[in-house]
């Protein structure tokens, strides 16, 4: 298919790791219909993880907020429905009339699907996605297959649509300031260029996800003792004080660095990094678009669906037939307990000595 001259939305609004997994999809497209012009809606508040990519001609943002993780309370489920409302109001008047000539719904869910309704001719998406999302589309022909990669399940849609990647590609964008600032940020605490930095992103959206701190506290005075590491401690400012009780769980220091950064400046922290060790989330899917060597601890998550992408080791979990389950919440979360420090900090070196770094120093 030809889309040169035509326009093209990608509809995905959320998360910020599943935003990072569909730019392979969305460079691709750029690549082979460079006449094209593409547009991306998401929502508001993870603008910033898609400005300035090079090629996107136009973002979207509507204001939703996430009512399916950890934090939303009744009050915060009642405003997000209410927002969603106003974006759909918003939607309608500023882009109504269906402008764009094909629409790609890369969510799966009612709410994009609705959006996609509203806004294209031609709607693609899955065939098997979520909340009747199929029934807003005309074109549900593709399948999210969960034994496959989150990435190349986006790929269908590239293509489909004439593109033939040879190899999935990440444009993130990372301003120069972002670099300067953080440099900047790191010289006052106390790294060096020369320093192995291992970025710790122990906290996700999902409590079924969180290991232990004392586990974290162990692995990173390990690190410090093995590599001669600085650990950074990185998660979203409400967490803090989490993060905090893992840093004075530690012997050794480190840096916490939640409610100090911009997307941005996360991003251009992570890229000086030479290790990241967490668990599923966001983060380590931004490592891995980085090209930073990952370690991650899994439970309830499928690595195969959404883990570490590129690599052939990085993945912790224990072989129990509950796991994985996909479940926001557990009351045993034997998955996650049964994890031991020393089974990560073994895969570490394995990860290591794949990308040809010797395993102690």
């Amino acid at each position: 298919m030809r889309l040169d001259g035509k326009s093209l939305l990608l509809i995905r609004l959320s998360s910020l790791g599943d935003l990072i997994l569909v730019l392979p999809t969305f460079w691709a497209l750029r690549k082979a219909h460079p006449g094209a012009r593409i547009s991306w809606l998401v929502r508001k508040d993870l603008v910033p993880v898609i400005e300035g990519t090079p090629g996107l001609d136009e973002i979207i943002p509507v204001d939703l907020i996430s009512i399916t993780d950890k934090y939303a309370s009744m009050k915060e489920v009642i405003r997000g429905v209410s927002l969603w409302l106003k974006a759909v109001c918003w939607v309608r008047r500023h882009y109504g009339g269906r402008p764009f000539d094909v629409v790609l719904d890369l969510q799966g869910l009612f709410k994009s699907a609705f959006f996609a309704f509203l806004l294209g001719k031609e709607r693609y998406g899955f065939g098997n996605g979520k909340e009747w999302s199929s029934l807003f589309l005309n074109r549900a022909i593709f399948r999210r297959d969960r034994s496959r990669h989150a990435v190349d399940n986006y790929l269908q849609f590239a293509r489909y649509l004439g593109a033939k990647p040879a190899k999935p590609e990440f444009p993130l964008f990372i301003p120069d300031e972002a670099r300067e600032r953080m440099r900047r940020f790191l010289s006052e605490n106390g790294f060096d260029p020369r320093d192995f930095i291992v970025f710790l992103a122990p906290t996700a959206r999902w409590e079924t996800k969180f290991w232990s701190q004392e586990g974290f506290a162990r692995v990173a005075d390990a690190l410090c003792e093995r590599y001669g590491a600085k650990v950074i401690l990185s998660g979203l400012p409400e967490e803090r004080g989490y993060l905090e009780g893992i840093r004075e769980r530690m012997h050794h220091k480190a840096l916490v660095s939640a409610g100090k950064t911009g997307i941005k400046d996360f991003f251009a922290l992570l890229e000086v990094c030479d290790l990241y060790v967490g668990v599923d989330s966001g983060s380590m899917h931004v490592a891995r678009a980085l090209g930073i060597p990952t370690v991650a601890v899994f439970g309830p998550s499928n690595p195969s669906w959404i883990g570490p992408y590129g690599q052939k080791r990085g993945v912790v979990r224990v072989d129990i037939s509950c796991s994985p389950c996909n479940r926001k919440r557990c009351s045993d979360k034997s998955c996650m307990k049964g994890i031991t420090p020393e089974m990560v900090l073994k895969e570490v070196e394995e990860v290591l000595a794949e990308k040809g770094r010797p395993g102690w120093l």
